[in-house]
């Protein structure tokens, strides 16, 4: 029996609904400079407000994939990512 299915009748902390439910979930964590995206996280996630919570096993399985350092040889895809600059925009409206 998978641990998230026992929970399903929680209350969500944020909002008080009861409307939570397993759902596959995808979340960024940074290693050292660099950005990482796990995919496939089971989450309990709130219908109303969309918070997410992870049980214990999946809290342990991240900390493993964080401790191991993310390999890049066991990246399942890479994505592109464009970075902006905040003070690049600060400073295209304060003009010349």
């Amino acid at each position: 029996m998978n641990p998230l299915e026992h929970q399903s009748s929680l209350t969500c902390a944020n909002c008080g609904s009861t409307n939570v439910g397993i759902r596959p979930v995808r979340s960024a964590f940074w290693q050292d400079d660099r950005l990482v995206v796990v995919e496939d996280i089971p989450a309990l996630v709130c219908g109303a407000c969309a918070e997410q919570f992870y049980d214990d096993s999946t809290v342990v399985g991240l900390d493993l994939l964080r401790g191991e350092g993310f390999p890049a040889d066991k990246a399942h895809a890479e994505l592109r990512v464009p970075v902006f600059s905040f003070s690049d925009r600060a400073r295209a409206k304060s003009g010349p």
